[in-house]
């Protein structure tokens, strides 16, 4: 497999895996927890799947996060596609943090939103929020610096990166699995 990664699209169960591999780098603190949900294109929204012993906790805070982004330097969607996106019928996927003490951050997908958008996306707002609820500390560190690296897509890849030297030092947000077949079993 190469660097770039492939042309999967979000669903309930990647979007999952996607937030469980980026709060393991981020460093969620203990007591977190990350719930899954989606919301057919027809507005019911499935029960969340908690990910975490958070069982029904009722949040302070909530904040619900679009894919259209431009903060800095985020792709916004060509003219009309942020319509088309949301268009009728769409299915949403809604990824939720939540903290010990109530606050909690979500971050909707539309179903079918590609692997490096919906990565980026997921590294970046559960990055902030684990920084803000451990009072700036926050993974992954940046090598040789005291900040950490920060989410970006670079050629097609999903990266943490340092903010000061944008595309110098890089590695994968989502590390390749590896391709085991009978050959490779013992």
């Amino acid at each position: 497999m190469s660097g770039r990664q492939t042309g999967r699209q979000a669903t309930r169960e990647l979007v999952r895996r996607w937030a469980e591999s980026v709060l393991r780098q981020v460093g969620a603190p203990s007591g977190a927890t990350l719930a899954v949900s989606e919301r057919p294109g027809d507005g019911n929204v499935e029960a969340p799947e908690d990910r975490g012993g958070g069982a029904g906790v009722a949040s302070a805070f909530e904040s619900s996060l679009e894919l259209v982004w431009d903060e800095e330097g985020g792709a916004l969607p060509a003219d009309g596609a942020e319509e088309a996106m949301a268009g009728p019928g769409r299915a949403r996927i809604e990824a939720t943090l939540s903290f010990a003490d109530g606050s909690a951050v979500s971050v909707e997908l539309d179903a079918g939103t590609n692997e490096t958008d919906a990565v980026v996306l997921l590294a970046d707002r559960f990055q902030d929020a684990v920084l803000e609820e451990t009072g700036g500390v926050a993974g992954p560190p940046c090598p040789g610096h005291g900040h950490p690296a920060v989410a970006a897509e670079l050629n097609g890849v999903a990266t943490w990166t340092c903010p000061h030297g944008m595309g110098r030092t890089t590695w994968p947000v989502l590390q390749p699995a590896v391709d085991w077949d009978d050959d490779n079993l013992d």
